[in-house]
């Protein structure tokens, strides 16, 4: 089911479960604001999808419309930029003319590294409480994505292969860890207890791993490298094989007045 990722951007079809008027648009400069907002505004229907999304989106700018709502206030075109990420996300009927929120979907277009996409897709999916690309009504679903040069399977497949690959990321920083903490036990460079500890952090990030809990994999793989107290470097040795040490009582010698004069 794992297919290729594009090089440059992610397009993605999710189902909408939940939307309530949380937010609203400030019709001065169109963007997304809180519905506590007093300056002129109107109503928007943002839904579980995109308010999730937004979460997930660590240091997100504040999304603008470049499409505001209408009549419709659950139809819109929402963007925003998030460090090298920048998100778009469509919310449009596909069942029933919109009447009830189960007939809309989110069509949401990612563009940034491949392996940043793959994370926020991970944390997305995870932070959801459904599978977005299952769709409540999949015969409508089917001729809408259809329409967007897309089907269903493909979209599954799509949202699918960005978990894979953020959980392929993931693995590869818990086995290099590990990789780390066996070569210091060979050398006997730290304490027993040391070990023991960092191998407890690789343990509770494969759990989490499975959680599909990011931020804990993280933070145990943090702890981990601190209970050690040495960095994992790719390149730790000299060519020679000798470890390059800076005592740390070398007195410093100020030279800037020899050299000016």
């Amino acid at each position: 089911m794992d297919v290729d990722l594009h090089p440059e951007r992610s397009i993605l079809h999710a189902q909408v479960r939940k939307a309530k008027a949380s937010h609203c648009v400030d019709e001065a400069g169109r963007f997304l604001r809180p519905s506590t907002f007093r300056g002129p505004s109107s109503k928007v229907y943002l839904g579980d999808v995109a308010e999730t999304l937004l979460r997930c989106s660590t240091g997100a700018e504040t999304p603008t419309f470049t499409q505001p709502p209408g009549f419709d206030e659950q139809r819109w075109i929402m963007e925003y930029t998030a460090g090298s990420i920048h998100v778009t996300i469509q919310s449009l009927p596909y069942w029933g003319f919109g009447l009830l929120t189960s007939g809309y979907r989110n069509e949401v277009i990612i563009r940034g590294p491949v392996e940043e996409r793959a994370r926020l897709v991970h944390d997305w999916v995870a932070a959801l409480q459904h599978n977005p690309w299952e769709f409540a009504h999949r015969g409508s679903a089917k001729k809408a994505l259809h329409l967007a040069s897309s089907s269903l399977k493909a979209n599954e497949e799509t949202w699918r292969s960005h978990q894979t690959r953020a959980r392929s990321v993931l693995n590869e920083a818990i086995a290099s860890l590990e990789h780390h903490i066996d070569r210091l036990e060979k050398k006997g460079d730290v304490g027993v207890d040391m070990i023991e500890l960092a191998r407890l952090e690789i343990d509770l990030a494969q759990q989490a791993l499975a959680d599909d809990n990011t931020p804990a994999v993280e933070r145990a793989l943090s702890r981990g490298e601190a209970v050690l107290l040495v960095p994992i470097e790719d390149d730790e040795e000299e060519a020679h094989g000798s470890v390059l040490t800076i005592e740390s009582d070398i007195p410093f010698v100020d030279l800037s007045d020899d050299a000016s004069e």
